[in-house]
């Protein structure tokens, strides 16, 4: 944002230098990049008179001129070649002598060009660096006194342009009224806003001639218009065209000047339509739709992205709201009739279209970070008041202003202590309240009311940043040394999970990490239902959200496998994601998965290698449970063969719920990883296991009193489970059983085809005495009639 010092002057006094007030800004966060003088210095340059033009000798586009600078007769006339097309005799132009210094520490010599002396140069407003780019030399409109020194008759252009580097969240300094704002808050000065007086032509109303209709509420909050009638289309005041130039905009006319200038002065853009080129005459705010196309100012055709906001009239877009106008409404020479626009655009529909369509303009840079709605009508009356004074026009009375739902005032809760708490300072309560003041941010009874034009401040913390900074950062105590903190406090779930994964590698698994995101075919397998899906993936290996934990590790399986890293046992803890509906957030629980391959243990010359089995992973499974406390847990069997072999999987089973599945991968579902060896593993629902784990046990000492073991052989139908016997006999044994272990399972000529025998190892004990055998044989004795009742079972022989 280009900022003039003497635009600034019309609205706040300021006492401090350029440099001073560039100093101040950049504390007060306003960074001020580059201090640009209007004009730069230079010496040696003085009025001179041209008094003879002739043809360069060795060059076509070349002249040799001479100079003089003084009105004696005597006086010596310089010879100057000058490649301007507009040099001409009896000119009074700027010369720089040999010895000048002319801008950027440019000196003039004394030189030869194509074999011609030339002792000088006839500056143009370019060399002297009034002027970005200059046509020809500098001829000035009335004579001036020879040998005049031009640096010192510049004072009425003297001007610097302070280059502010505003952040995205402050889209309030970025107009001059902004930043005196921000000036008067630092100095104290009061600011002065100029007085608007619109001179409305009694007899007509503008609510007569023009209709407006918001069909887009969601992109257009609030859209106004002035009708302006029997303008006069001419260049704009030089004061105008002087302030314009001084920030970096070019004049055009005084209708369009007018509209740049006061988006410049208070930050809010406007537009001017040329009312008789509006068919209606009306205007309808709306969305664009798939394939629409417009042409803009710069007269290119462009295609619309969709849901862009559009300004239409009652047949055609003229305009794409808040970012550029169209052809078929601008104002030209012939316009005589204008409607003028003040409006308030989303900030995020506006960026959005601005980034899609490529084209960015003064007013979407202020309207995608934040314009101030109930600037509006200011905006709109100064325009209106200026374009009556300068453009000659008649502004008709009212304005048809379209506000559908009123933005409410800001409020912010605040506590004055806080400053103090969060910056380490001791400033008085009345200080700090005083200090918001200043910012227009008013307290009372605990609240702060925030002004329209401050879209940046949202919260408590907010606030105290306002305070920093009018203090100024570098008044604000400092310590010597900070003591840091390097705990950091743990949730629950954070606690929970990490227990989890202790326990496994207490296991001796090792944890890995995979990526979220998979290739379709990879993720299809694990889930019947509706897949995550990405809608810009970065590549085809990333298309799906993974269903389970279990392909992303078959595939760092497959990895090493190919790197002859065969014996494997890994684990991963993380988040999958399931039932997926359009417009809805998927569900993302957290799952636990082992896989193991290769060698139960390392070959050595002692014994060979083992290749892993069921019951390993079986036996990990039930390890990791008991480790975790996981309380009324059972294995079932059960068929998940879509993906575990049918006949080698179990199911985990807690309070009668299923929450996890373990065995043997299917051999389809390795083999679309590239794996071709036996993968077992277990997959458990995290959040259903943490349901159901005990985490109130405590430790009990070590019984004194001596343990007894009975062992039954129990022969059962082969259809009963053995984890159903197991349940009866711990239900039946009382406090008083302390162990129950499976030690053999036979089938054989010993009993009939249709049973089993179980060999079961009971170990009672009690903390508080010697238990006698007729109290463990009295238990013994229930726990086999029991299952004789339940299940037909008796002892074997």
């Amino acid at each position: 944002m280009k900022v003039s010092y003497k635009w600034l002057k019309d609205y706040i006094d300021i006492k401090q230098s350029p440099a001073e007030l560039a100093d101040a800004l950049t504390e007060a966060g306003l960074e001020v990049e580059e201090l640009i003088p209007q004009v730069p210095y230079f010496n040696g340059v003085i009025a001179g008179k041209v008094t003879e033009v002739a043809k360069h000798p060795n060059a076509d586009k070349l002249s040799v001129c001479k100079v003089i600078t003084s009105q004696n007769e005597k006086a010596e006339e310089h010879q100057v070649i000058c490649g301007a097309p507009n040099v001409a005799e009896g000119q009074y132009i700027p010369f720089a002598a040999v010895g000048a210094t002319l801008p950027k520490g440019f000196k003039i010599k004394k030189v030869k060009i194509r074999g011609v002396t030339s002792s000088g140069m006839i500056c143009s407003k370019e060399e002297l660096g009034l002027e970005s780019s200059s046509e020809g030399i500098w001829a000035f409109d009335e004579p001036t006194p020879l040998g005049t020194d031009i640096y010192p008759l510049l004072k009425d252009k003297e001007d610097y342009i302070l280059d502010i580097a505003v952040t995205p969240n402050r889209p309030d300094c970025l107009s001059i009224i902004g930043v005196a704002r921000e000036i008067a808050a630092l100095t104290g000065n009061a600011l002065h806003l100029p007085d608007i007086n619109v001179p409305d032509e009694k007899n007509k109303s503008a609510q007569d001639l023009i209709h407006i209709a918001i069909e887009d509420a969601s992109g257009c909050h609030r859209y106004a218009a002035r009708i302006i009638s029997d303008v006069t289309i001419d260049e704009s005041p030089t004061w105008i065209q002087k302030r314009l130039e001084a920030v970096g905009l070019r004049p055009i006319n005084n209708v369009v000047d007018i509209t740049n200038f006061v988006l410049m002065e208070m930050g809010h853009p406007l537009h001017a339509f040329d009312m008789d080129r509006l068919k209606g005459p009306e205007i309808n705010v709306r969305s664009s739709s798939p394939g629409d196309t417009f042409t803009t100012l710069d007269d290119k055709e462009r295609v619309l992205p969709e849901n862009t906001v559009m300004i239409c009239d009652n047949t055609q877009p003229v305009a794409i709201g808040g970012i550029m106008g169209g052809q078929n409404s601008e104002v030209t020479a012939a316009t005589r009739n204008i409607l003028l626009e003040s409006a308030y655009f989303k900030p995020e529909r506006i960026a959005v279209a601005s980034k899609k369509l490529g084209l960015t303009s003064d007013a979407s840079q202020r309207f995608e970070r934040g314009a101030d709605i109930e600037n509006i009508i200011t905006a709109l009356n100064r325009a209106a008041s200026l374009l009556a004074e300068y453009a000659h026009g008649k502004v008709l009375q009212g304005v048809v202003d379209e506000y559908p739902r009123k933005h409410p005032q800001k409020k912010v809760s605040f506590r004055p202590e806080q400053v103090n708490r969060l910056l380490g300072s001791s400033f008085e309560d009345s200080f700090i309240i005083d200090t918001l003041k200043r910012l227009q941010l008013n307290y009372k009874n605990g609240v702060v009311e925030v002004p329209s034009f401050r879209v940046d401040i949202a919260q408590e913390a907010d606030l105290v940043e306002e305070v920093a900074r009018l203090v100024n950062y570098s008044n604000l105590p400092s310590k010597q040394y900070t003591n840091i903190q390097y705990d950091v406090e743990t949730y629950s779930k954070e606690e929970e999970l990490s227990f989890l994964k202790t326990k496994l590698i207490e296991l001796g698994m090792m944890e890995i990490v995979t990526n979220s995101m998979l290739k379709n075919l990879e993720a299809k397998p694990f889930y019947d239902g509706n897949l995550v899906h990405i809608m810009n993936p970065i590549s085809d290996d990333m298309t799906t959200m993974r269903p389970s934990l279990i392909p992303g590790m078959l595939k760092t399986l497959a990895y090493n496998i190919n790197r002859s890293n065969n014996d494997l046992k890994i684990f991963e803890l993380g988040r999958v994601f399931l039932n997926y509906r359009v417009k809805d957030i998927p569900e993302q629980p957290y799952r636990l998965a082992v896989v193991m391959t290769g060698n139960r243990f390392e070959e050595n010359w002692a014994a060979p290698g083992e290749l892993i089995d069921f019951y390993d992973i079986k036996g990990i499974l039930e390890s990791f449970v008991e480790k975790i406390f996981l309380d009324n847990f059972q294995f079932i069997l059960y068929d998940a063969s879509n993906i575990f072999s049918a006949n080698e999987t179990i199911a985990l089973q807690a309070n009668e719920k299923i929450i996890g599945y373990c065995g043997r991968l299917n051999e389809a579902v390795t083999s679309h990883f590239d794996i071709d060896v036996p993968v077992y593993g277990f997959e458990i629902d995290v959040n259903s296991m943490l349901q159901y784990m005990r985490t109130d046990r405590r430790y009990q000492p070590v019984s004194r009193y001596p343990f007894s073991e009975r062992d039954m052989a129990i022969v059962i139908d082969r259809r009963i489970n053995a984890g159903d016997i197991l349940k009866l006999v711990k239900e039946e044994g009382g406090h008083l059983l302390q162990r129950v272990k499976i030690f053999d399972v036979y089938r054989g000529d010993k009993i009939p085809e249709d049973k089993q025998s179980l060999a079961i190892r009971l170990r009672f004990q009690s903390n508080e005495r010697t238990l006698s055998d007729s109290e463990v044989d009295a238990v013994f004795t229930r726990i086999v009639n029991k299952a004789k009742q339940k299940y037909n079972a008796y002892l074997r022989k």
